[in-house]
């Protein structure tokens, strides 16, 4: 019985370590646990970068929004003095049309002033000429002293009358020359406060295009800055689907490590129980799997969705991991079973499966489901497979990833 139990004992060793190998090729505990722990400290990393990003595009919204608010304030100034260079363009106008009016009234009363002192030379040389003028004459001839004396005062009014035409003339010359001088000098003035005008809008003009080319910028900077950020997102979430399949292997191969451990240790019991008893022990085998008639279709039909672009190897690869499953104690015994399992093949639930198993079948991927359902050839003892990733450790055939 000692030996008996010894012997137990040493099997249950034994398949202890026949699990231990057949997990050797895939990452150990400790590597998942390493590679979760790294991937959870990238998406923290990542998102405090995204963090950063974010309050990035905020103050430069900010920024933004306070140049907008400048700008707007440069407009309304640019505007008013655009209002103030029209009004004094109105002005220059009016004050233009005054200065002609004067002129035309200056030039009017030049004209009658000369008009009357031409007028004047000509009555006093017509009086020289008709004698009125001679006093000599006047007295020496016979008429009255009435008569000389009228003659006289009338000459004397006449003169008197033409002096002060003259002066009017005169006096109203230099009133009409001092309104255009001041009213030039009006026009000038408007036309100073015009020119400054044009000048601050100038500048206006000139710091309102500084300002939108600032707005650009900061609109170009936080477009780069949300792009930026999308990316951030994009990668953080893309992480986390890393690390939730790196959790997700993880909680299976614990599972798997369970199962077999449980498994090792039934058949340990049974041999033992056995021993004890007297009886010979048998391993039970696995039966051969005998085919419906439509799986050889079905298993072609899910390589090529799965592998149809990839080398005959991996299409093989797809086949095995089939057969495989429908082997374990885990999934189900038929391939249809297996296949139809929920969230395990992605083109059974897509609608792909359907279309590939309406069509005729693949030439190549149907000769790798030929070699793997009707020959027996197993390439692997994978499960499972999928997209190679960096992560997840494997055999990789092509560009999938097989464990």
């Amino acid at each position: 019985m000692r030996k008996q139990t010894l012997f137990a004992a040493f099997f249950t060793i034994v398949m202890m370590c026949f699990v231990a190998m057949s997990f050797s090729k895939k990452p150990a505990a400790s590597e998942l646990t390493s590679s979760i722990a790294a991937g959870e400290g990238q998406i923290a990393e990542m998102q405090s970068m995204y963090d950063d990003m974010q309050q990035k595009i905020d103050e430069l919204e900010l920024n933004k929004e306070n140049l907008s608010d400048y700008l707007e304030s440069l407009n309304q100034s640019y505007n008013a003095a655009q209002m103030l260079i029209d009004t004094y363009n109105v002005q220059i106008e009016s004050k233009q049309a005054d200065i002609d009016a004067i002129s035309e009234k200056l030039d009017e009363a030049e004209s009658q002033q000369t008009d009357q002192y031409e007028a004047m030379k000509v009555r006093i040389q017509y009086m020289y000429e008709s004698g009125d003028m001679n006093m000599v004459d006047a007295l020496t001839s016979d008429r009255s002293l009435g008569e000389i004396l009228n003659q006289v005062e009338y000459i004397g009014k006449l003169m008197e009358y033409d002096r002060s035409k003259l002066e009017d003339y005169e006096n109203l010359l230099l009133t009409i020359t001092v309104m255009k001088k001041q009213a030039e000098e009006e026009k000038e003035k408007l036309a100073d406060m015009k020119t400054e005008q044009e000048s601050l809008a100038a500048d206006l003009s000139e710091m309102m295009a500084g300002a939108s080319k600032n707005i650009k910028n900061h609109e170009e900077q936080i477009a780069q800055a949300e792009q930026q950020a999308l990316a951030y997102e994009a990668e953080i979430e893309k992480k986390k689907n890393s690390v939730e399949e790196l959790k997700q292997e993880e909680s299976r191969r614990v599972q798997a490590s369970i199962d077999a451990s449980i498994l090792a240790s039934e058949i340990a019991s049974r041999r033992k129980a056995a021993l004890d008893a007297g009886i010979k022990y048998e391993e039970e085998t696995t039966k051969a799997y005998i085919p419906a008639a439509d799986d050889l279709t079905k298993l072609a039909a899910i390589i090529y969705c799965e592998a149809g672009g990839e080398p005959y190897e991996g299409q093989l690869a797809v086949g095995t991991v089939v057969m495989n499953r429908v082997a374990s104690s885990k999934y189900p015994d038929t391939i249809e079973e297996v296949l139809m399992q929920p969230y395990q093949f992605t083109p059974v639930g897509s609608g792909r499966y359907a279309i590939a198993l309406a069509r005729e079948p693949d030439p190549s991927c149907l000769a790798a489901a030929t070699e793997v359902l009707i020959n027996g050839v197993r390439i692997g003892s994978w499960l499972y497979f999928r997209t190679v990733n960096n992560i997840v450790q494997g055999d990789v055939i092509g560009t999938q990833v097989f464990y």
